[in-house]
């Protein structure tokens, strides 16, 4: 007569199974669940444990072996008593009790009952036919993604304010026409010092006691303007002046207008001291997606390799911040002028 059997039978429609005189199995319901380690999905089970204090007589286990085994009641009773008195005496033994289908239940040292499932089987009816199975990870390359552009809302302008700007446009366009036309139309007498500013340059010399005046003709550009007259002191005429020379500009005059280089902006991920290891970095880089390229010397001497270059501090800032989260914790940011 095999009693584990019909134990095992039982727990697939009760939820406690009663053994008298020894113990009582219980089924509590487990979702299904996912193995952090090795992946695996587990279907929703019965989980199986053991009560030392459920030792009453509920008949259950004792109706079941009689029908299954076509005895009376008091044969299946008195076979289940001798079974009882077979498994408390391994058990004072020190021996494990195997339990087909069901689990191993054993003593520790200070006398305790362990108890551990055999989780071959489910006995949730429920889940049946969903077997465990294992889905391994899916590896993504990283992306390096560019951070979306801002839009800066706006605030509505009103209608007057766009009003008094279409004045002011207006305004702006007329008046150059205004002053090409009155410098079109102006009054010619056909003098010829009338368009023409007279000035004279006094020069001394030790050579020379009395002084001579050159006077020397400039186009007059601007009718606003009314011509002054400077008196320059020359020596005597032993050669001409150059009007080059009169018009050369002063040392430290600022005649050339220099436009600032904006700022550069490098993500360095890596400085060496060997460029084949800066070489092997930006090959690593390059195949994650990003355009590493080297970044030249540090201060310091080592080779520099650099993820992204751009002149937009906030891009440099945002890219940053996603390179540190996703990929590199220690990348820094470089400035170059």
């Amino acid at each position: 007569m095999n009693i584990n059997q019909h134990i095992s039978d039982l727990l697939y429609k009760h939820d406690c199974v009663i053994l008298p005189g020894f113990g009582g199995f219980v089924g509590n319901y487990s979702a299904a669940r996912v193995h952090p380690i090795n992946h695996t999905f587990y279907p929703p089970s019965k989980n199986i444990l053991f009560n030392s204090k459920l030792k009453g007589d509920d008949g259950l286990l004792v109706h079941a072996i009689s029908v299954a085994e076509n005895i009376s009641y008091e044969k299946a009773k008195v076979a289940l008593q001798s079974f009882t008195k077979e498994c408390l005496q391994r058990l004072k033994e020190g021996r494990t009790l195997t339990f087909g289908k069901i689990g191993t239940l054993r003593k520790d040292v200070e006398g305790s009952l362990l108890f551990s499932q055999d989780n071959s089987i489910n006995y949730l009816e429920e889940s049946y036919g969903l077997p465990s199975f294992v889905s391994y990870p899916i590896i993504r390359e990283k992306i390096h993604r560019q951070p979306a552009a801002k839009f800066i809302d706006r605030k509505p302008t009103s209608g007057q304010h766009k009003k008094k700007r279409a004045v002011y446009i207006a305004y702006l366009t007329i008046i150059p026409l205004l002053f090409l036309l009155g410098w079109y139309f102006l009054p010619f007498n056909g003098d010829e010092d009338s368009n023409t500013q007279e000035s004279s340059f006094t020069l001394t010399t030790e050579q020379a006691t009395d002084p001579v005046v050159i006077k020397k003709e400039i186009p007059v550009e601007n009718t606003e303007f009314t011509p002054n007259e400077v008196e320059e002191t020359l020596p005597p005429p032993e050669g001409s002046i150059s009007e080059a020379a009169l018009e050369k500009p002063a040392p430290g005059s600022n005649s050339a207008i220099f436009q600032e280089s904006k700022p550069l902006y490098l993500i360095i991920g890596g400085a060496f001291r060997f460029k084949a290891n800066s070489q092997k970095l930006i090959a690593q880089l390059n195949l994650k997606g990003y355009n590493a390229e080297s970044a030249g010397l540090s201060r310091h001497g080592l080779h520099m390799v650099c993820y992204l270059k751009t002149e937009d501090k906030n891009e440099a800032l945002m890219n940053l911040a996603i390179i540190r989260k996703q990929d590199n914790p220690s990348a820094w940011l470089l400035k170059r002028k």
